[in-house]
């Protein structure tokens, strides 16, 4: 059996919630069919089962199946404890689009403010750097009203918002955030995606409560990638050298990623109580407890050496977002603000099939669940999410600024110690014109491999 992974660390994958839009999807093409002969079909299924059987988290509970009449994906799934969610798979061609982080899209990340604010409205959460709809100056805040001229709620009663949505061209109109229409014709584009989307230092100039010498610290961090592990570390670093002592690290859209890239941020934000203490230990199978290891902090020269850390979160948030909650836990208060996290308290490894087959030659990646992610005082208690200390709202009316709800609420905390009241409900442009919520692709990303 031949595991994959990159340099020297395991991989922890991600749960892609953020909805965004692109032309593949990570799942595999068609109505959950094969375009495989039986024969190669047989042979991936075969290759399936013995994979399970060894590394499966839950190999001694695994349900039998038959082959017949399944597609690969549909076999897979049908070998899966009930209680897993988080096990999956996906074709050749998604899995490579995903490691190198070139997308084709709009560039869009959209929701509806639901929860609390009862609006079914959409609007935009954020936008990806160099998309199409950066180029334009879209920005969180703005709400999507019509595509092709027709409006957005007829489009979500009639289902036909993903297709239109989807169009490699198209003219989409807009409201920003000032209530002024905007109609945009654009065409997706080929782009390279970022994972820090956004990074700022807030004042008093933007929280009033702020001290005249604060400096908080703002990332909005939206994939654990170490292909763009530098993007990060550079970022921190900046903002020790600009003399922030608190960090916002919104991970509220963030579905995780590579653990070893989380455990080297730990080193950046920790303090040097830290160095040398476990940050994650995998725990495998009774089978694979061989392959059980702890790894740790090394504390970075350029640290923030932070005794606290805010991290934003939601339903989105997961992975190796909650690991990095979890695992810096015993050593610095963690003020987590904003919605239940997604409860992924756990890693997969990949494997490649054919096995032998050059990455990009590939046609599937098969990811099942094959260990759990134990901080240093052995806690991993998060299957349902992590509960956070302030509950808020996403607020999706302001875009990325002391105005937004969460960050608010957190600069207000980091200046007073206490956090404010919830946002009158009355002042938003609350809507229940569509009454309906979108459900988009959800599924997962972020794969990434180690030899």
């Amino acid at each position: 059996m031949k595991k994959i992974f990159r340099s020297s660390f395991i991989a922890i994958f991600l749960v892609c919630l953020s909805l965004s839009f692109t032309l593949s999807s990570c799942f595999l093409d068609g109505n959950g069919k094969d375009d495989k002969s039986d024969k190669d079909s047989t042979e991936v299924k075969s290759y399936i089962d013995q994979l399970m059987s060894q590394y499966y988290y839950w190999a001694d509970q695994m349900p039998s199946s038959s082959m017949k009449g399944k597609s690969v994906d549909e076999y897979f799934m049908s070998r899966l404890v009930r209680k897993d969610r988080w096990s999956w798979m996906m074709n050749g061609y998604s899995y490579n689009s995903m490691e190198t982080g070139i997308s084709t899209s709009y560039g869009f990340h959209i929701s509806q403010p639901i929860d609390y604010f009862q609006d079914y409205d959409v609007y935009v959460t954020y936008v990806d750097k160099n998309s199409p709809l950066a180029k334009a100056g879209v920005t969180r805040g703005w709400q999507l009203t019509h595509i092709a001229g027709t409006d957005v709620e007829t489009l979500i009663r009639t289902e036909r918002f993903y297709d239109e949505i989807e169009r490699a061209s198209n003219k989409f109109t807009f409201k920003n955030t000032n209530d002024e229409s905007v109609e945009l014709n654009l065409t997706q584009t080929s782009y390279q995606s970022n994972s820090v989307t956004l990074s700022k230092i807030f004042t008093a100039a933007d929280c009033d409560k702020l001290s005249k010498s604060a400096k908080v610290g703002y990332i909005l961090y939206t994939t654990f990638n170490s292909n763009m592990k530098n993007e990060v570390i550079s970022t921190l670093t900046q903002m020790k050298s600009q003399g922030v002592t608190d960090l916002i690290l919104d991970l509220r859209y963030n579905g995780g990623g590579d653990l070893e890239l989380c455990n080297v941020i730990a080193g950046y934000l920790a303090p040097a109580s830290a160095d040398g203490k476990v940050f994650v230990t995998l725990s495998h199978n009774l089978a694979n407890k061989k392959e059980d290891k702890s790894y740790k902090i090394k504390h970075e020269t350029n640290s923030l050496d932070l005794d606290r850390l805010y991290v934003i979160t939601g339903s989105r948030t997961a992975s190796a977002s909650e690991s990095m909650i979890n695992c810096l836990n015993p050593y610095i208060e963690v003020q987590t603000v904003g919605g239940q996290t997604y409860g992924k308290p756990n890693g997969m490894y990949v494997f490649l099939y054919p096995p032998k087959a050059n990455e990009k030659d590939i046609d599937y990646a098969i990811l099942p669940i094959c260990f759990y992610c134990m901080n240093s005082e052995g806690k991993a208690d998060y299957d349902n999410g992590i509960t956070p200390k302030n509950k808020r709202y996403d607020d999706l009316y302001h875009d990325f600024s002391g105005k937004e709800d969460l960050i608010k609420a957190c600069l207000e905390h980091i200046a007073t110690g206490s956090y404010p009241d919830l946002p009158d409900t009355k002042a938003t442009k609350a809507s229940d014109g569509i009454g309906k919520e979108l459900h988009f692709r959800d599924g997962f990303t972020g794969a990434f491999i180690k030899k």
